[in-house]
């Protein structure tokens, strides 16, 4: 939407999932998170860390051993990957889970998450909010102006899932109202599938990437 000229350079999109407005996210851990969001940037910044939960190379050691096929703390590891993103024990190949723990957390720049728990506490899908004098400084308004998904004309198709914990069925509604040429909307036939599972879930292809495929020929 800031830069509408990339549009004519899209064939389609195909979203899985979708995270825009995150108003009614119901992720526990996101929404504790998310209620210190000034507090946690405030530390970030006096601290001087611009990096939040970088990837270790022990981290994915120690997954490999503690969530192994033969390790007893298995189930732990999942339920630590389920209480973030929706629990489905039937769609989880355990033997993933070493390799999935071993690269999560993956990193992100401590603006990009702070600009995440924005979003949840504001209700909005806007810029990122500097406070009300950098923001009428940067904006020339108290508070940050909304991105305008009317000037996304490119084809989109939006794939979504009622037991994804970070992208709720009435925020992907609300994205699919505001784009300005939704192609598709599409409920994912399981009521359990959750934000991993577009990954990992055993049967994903029958239930997601057998149709995207088809489509995407068409394009």
């Amino acid at each position: 939407s800031e830069r509408p000229q990339y549009n004519e350079k899209i064939r389609a999109m195909f979203s899985f999932a979708p995270v825009a407005w995150l108003k009614y996210m119901t992720s526990p851990l996101l929404r504790v998170i998310s209620m210190a969001d000034s507090a946690v940037g405030s530390l970030f910044q006096a601290i001087g860390m611009y990096e939040f939960l970088p990837q270790r190379s022990f981290l994915a050691d120690i997954g490999g051993v503690l969530c192994g096929d033969d390790s007893l703390l298995q189930p732990l590891c999942a339920n630590a990957l389920f209480a973030i993103c929706g629990f489905n024990q039937k769609q989880m190949n355990a033997s993933l889970i070493p390799i999935i723990m071993g690269h999560t957390p993956a990193g992100a720049a401590t603006k990009q998450f702070l600009h995440y728990t924005q979003q949840v506490n504001s209700g909005h899908f806007r810029q990122y909010d500097y406070g009300l004098f950098a923001n009428i400084g940067k904006y020339g308004s108290a508070y940050p102006p909304d991105y305008q998904m009317k000037k996304v004309v490119a084809p989109v198709y939006l794939y979504y899932s009622r037991n994804d914990w970070l992208s709720h069925e009435i925020d992907v509604i609300r994205l699919s109202e505001e784009l300005g040429n939704l192609k598709d909307k599409f409920i994912i036939i399981d009521d359990k599938f959750n934000h991993l599972d577009y990954l990992y879930g055993i049967d994903v292809y029958e239930l997601l990437y057998k149709r995207v495929i088809a489509l995407m020929k068409q394009h």
